[in-house]
């Protein structure tokens, strides 16, 4: 029979042996996790800076300050990040509204430009020249592109913002519309009620 190396176990002679050696090396890693976790985890968890050495106490009123401390500090940051956020938010709401503003002022304008240049196209087409030469060929015929054009543009901008304004019109009633022809069956609908609350 072989005689076992200096290193090495001898192998168990049943099943008993090898189980009991097993149970001896998991009850021992269980008892290091245990006392980590008691030592080191449970403290840091609270707030307590440092490890607590076996024998060493600590009151409940320490661990109750130190939770007071972690939640007024989580608190701040909390109350922190929301108030950059609503910052943020308001500075893009009040860029939207400024520029919604330009756009508006700018439409203004324009109307106005188009009622003055309708006047002043009118006046040229009333005064005929008495001997028209070249010069007056190429100045009706420019004067008649830019009106083609322009009247181009006008037409479809007017298309575009009538249909953009029915839209908003149906929309604006379309809910309504349908809480009074379904009644509860649309208001409470799970499909509805979904869309509702994710904003």
């Amino acid at each position: 029979m072989a005689t076992p190396s200096k290193g090495r176990r001898p192998a168990p002679a049943n099943f008993i042996e090898a189980l009991s050696g097993l149970t001896k090396g998991v009850g021992e890693e269980a008892k290091i996790q245990i006392t980590k976790a008691i030592v080191e985890d449970i403290p840091q968890a609270f707030g307590f800076s440092g490890t607590l050495k076996p024998n060493e106490s600590f009151s409940i009123s320490d661990l109750e300050a130190a939770e007071r401390r972690g939640e007024r500090k989580a608190t701040a940051r909390f109350s922190n990040r929301l108030e950059q956020e609503r910052m943020v938010f308001l500075r893009s709401e009040n860029e939207k509204h400024a520029q919604i503003n330009q756009i508006l002022a700018e439409i203004a304008q324009l109307a106005r430009s188009i009622k003055e240049l309708n006047k002043e196209v009118q006046v040229a087409t009333m005064q005929a020249p008495v001997n028209p030469g070249v010069y007056h060929r190429n100045f009706f015929a420019q004067l008649r592109s830019f009106i083609i054009d322009i009247r181009q543009r006008v037409t479809e901008s007017r298309h575009w913002l009538a249909t953009t304004n029915s839209r908003a019109s149906k929309r604006k009633g379309f809910f309504w519309g349908q809480a009074q022809k379904s009644g509860t069956k649309f208001l409470l609908s799970q499909e509805r009620y979904m869309v509702t609350t994710t904003g």
